[in-house]
């Protein structure tokens, strides 16, 4: 039988979204790998998440005026999304890109990624709308891979970078949480590119209060603008594309891409290795998160 030309089309946009999902995940993926080659090309963490936020808010601004996506921005959503969410995002990126210095890229991106409980906890003290039970069961598996992952390197510096990890996730819940009044009034890529804005301004504030140098090789340079002129762009732009077309349950499964991928990265192009006990925590903490959004709508009971 022929499909008609609707049912093509719509295979067509499902196979660009989750294609877009996919993209979206890898670029985020790497971003942990190409933060560590600007620290390893002089750049500071403050330096590289203000450099990097400027440059992406620059494209996204451009993109944003010349589609006419900012005529219909208000004052009080521009405010709120460069003002508040801004600086959330910018320091827990910075905590991100902290802990990747500390710990490698491999155990930080794989920490992080428990910020869907952070959200879930967030969401619960604002409606106090009771918690699933399977949520919780999986809150405590999590927990477990965490401590597997950051326990079984070296003791010192994996519970510092463990910590920083864990402080971005918290920080990302709460940028996610505090910055949804807003984003649905503004287009996604003017959201981005105020947010961006907020985010480099204040991490730049950071760095110059801190005195950290401005000047590095041109190898940092590289990673600033590979991250902010293709891995921002993609990741944000990308990840909307796929939301409004799939829905988030399932890019939220197309993002347990990022950890593989930045893991593998790491591997790859960084020779950072992981233990058997570090790969088995890895894997429930990948688990877990892709059981998650099949138990968001699920029926909740006491507990």
């Amino acid at each position: 039988m022929v499909a008609s030309s609707t049912e093509r089309r719509t295979r067509g946009g499902s196979a660009v979204a989750w294609g877009c999902g996919a993209a979206s995940a890898i670029a985020y993926g790497l971003t942990p790998t190409f933060a560590a080659i600007g620290y390893a090309g002089g750049v500071s963490p403050a330096v590289l998440v203000c450099l990097r936020s400027l440059v992406g808010a620059a494209l996204l601004f451009l993109l944003a005026w010349s589609t006419g996506r900012l005529k219909g921005v208000t004052w009080k959503s521009a405010v709120g999304l460069c003002c508040v969410c801004g600086p959330l995002f910018g320091i827990q990126l910075l905590c991100f890109f902290a802990a990747v210095r500390v710990t490698g890229a491999q155990i930080a991106v794989v920490i992080v990624h428990i910020y869907p409980l952070f959200v879930m906890a967030l969401v619960w003290m604002v409606t106090r709308n009771r918690i699933n039970r399977g949520q919780l069961i999986l809150a405590v598996a999590m927990s477990g891979g965490i401590a597997l992952v950051a326990g079984a390197g070296t003791s010192a510096v994996a519970l510092n970078g463990a910590v920083l990890a864990l402080l971005s996730a918290a920080g990302y819940a709460l940028y996610l949480v505090v910055g949804e009044r807003w984003v649905h009034q503004v287009s996604p890529v003017a959201a981005g590119a105020l947010a961006s804005l907020g985010a480099g301004i204040a991490t730049g504030a950071i760095a110059v209060v801190d005195g950290q140098s401005w000047t590095f090789a041109p190898s940092g340079w590289g990673s600033i603008l590979f991250q902010g002129l293709l891995l921002m762009p993609i990741g944000i732009g990308c990840s909307f594309i796929a939301v409004r077309a799939l829905g988030s349950a399932s890019v939220a499964l197309l993002g347990l891409l990022e950890p593989v991928v930045g893991v593998l990265a790491a591997q790859v192009l960084l020779g950072e290795q992981l233990s058997p006990p570090q790969w088995a925590g890895m894997a429930v903490v990948l688990l877990a998160s892709a059981a998650l959004p099949f138990l968001r709508s699920a029926p909740v009971s006491t507990y």
